[in-house]
């Protein structure tokens, strides 16, 4: 199940192969870094009771498409959960991202590079 993702010079671009985006009725998706609130990487789990709004759920496994929970927007794309990346966004279509990654942390540092809003500054010492 594929994609791939490109750095652009302004947004993140997240293409998805023919199968997976069936799966998850998007063939890609644009993210403007400036919507990028928040980057984690490794672990996700959806709740139980999120809603399926189009796409595919397996239970303990592949996930592609839109969901809600709690009244927040997601759109997610793994079968394994252990090694996403999660995108929390403000200004999106969707409130959060979750896309498996070859190497979350490596994702999650090329992202965080090219959001320098994300960095928290730091004082240091006179």
């Amino acid at each position: 199940m594929g994609r791939t993702i490109q750095f652009e010079e302004k947004e993140l671009v997240i293409k998805f192969s023919r199968l997976t985006a069936a799966a998850g009725l998007k063939k890609e998706l644009r993210i403007p870094y400036q919507t990028i609130r928040n980057v984690e990487a490794g672990n996700f789990k959806l709740h139980w009771a999120a809603l399926r709004l189009g796409g595919t759920s397996i239970p303990f496994g592949y996930k592609a498409g839109r969901f809600i929970y709690k009244g927040k927007k997601y759109f997610l794309s793994y079968s394994d959960a252990s090694h996403v990346v999660v995108l929390d966004l403000q200004g999106h279509d969707f409130d959060h991202i979750v896309v498996q990654a070859g190497t979350p942390k490596q994702m999650k540092r090329a992202i965080l590079k090219r959001c320098p809003h994300l960095i928290p500054e730091t004082d240091f010492p006179s």
